[in-house]
């Protein structure tokens, strides 16, 4: 029960997560609300995960896990400059802090959102083994087989664009100080490019972490 609770609840998160990134598509109070939820959210997923962080310096520490360790660290550190920086710049939910607004906190928002984001979906890739593994193997010899790859090509083909057409690296490095978005652009389409985003960061990582199997256990030539 509780393994399928903390899968629900990432699985909201991430979906929370994705939405709010379209700022220009929602209202900023109910920008401010979600985001408020999913600092809720952060919360409990961080309660609910307590024994990982008890068990950090525990065990044996290979590349695969040191690597895990830092991006689940780097994502909780980002999550929180997000959370922070969203009480700094908040016009409706936080104005009872009667903190005003800066560049400073705006700046700290865009970076730890846009950080945040490809941390999410390289924490998303490490956790998605089982699941693609299961499909694979369903998948695999059936007649939706070259569909099912052709559909994960044209996913990754498209989040690369996406990655690049939403220039979320300048937002990352703060090459621009102010996000600017294409309201002309419907919120479908805004969202599918993120969607595909999410999807790519996670696949790489993904074959990354089965290649890295494979050389550790090559199969016994016959």
């Amino acid at each position: 029960m509780n393994k399928k609770f903390r899968i629900i609840l990432d699985v909201i998160m991430t979906c929370l997560f994705i939405i709010l990134m379209g700022y220009y598509v929602t209202d900023n109070a109910v920008h401010e609300i979600l985001g408020t939820i999913i600092f809720l959210l952060f919360i409990i997923h961080n309660i609910l995960n307590i024994k990982w962080y008890k068990l950090i310096f525990k065990g044996k520490h290979n590349f695969q896990r040191i690597v895990h360790i830092i991006i689940n660290l780097l994502l909780f550190i980002v999550m929180l400059g997000m959370m922070i920086s969203g009480m700094m710049i908040s016009s409706n939910v936080c104005t009872f802090l009667n903190i005003s607004t800066t560049m400073f906190g705006r700046k700290l928002h865009m970076i730890s959102t846009s950080w945040g984001f490809v941390l999410m979906a390289i924490h998303v890739g490490f956790h998605i083994t089982g699941v693609m593994n299961k499909i694979n193997v369903k998948i695999k010899k059936s007649i939706f087989e070259y569909v099912y790859y052709f559909i994960l090509m044209l996913l990754s083909g498209f989040g690369i664009y996406s990655f690049i057409d939403v220039k979320l690296w300048e937002d990352m490095f703060l090459i621009n100080e102010f996000k600017f978005f294409d309201y002309e652009q419907s919120a479908l389409l805004f969202y599918l490019k993120y969607v595909s985003i999410l999807i790519v960061i996670s696949l790489v990582v993904y074959i990354s972490l089965c290649l890295i199997k494979k050389l550790k256990n090559p199969k016994k030539k016959s």
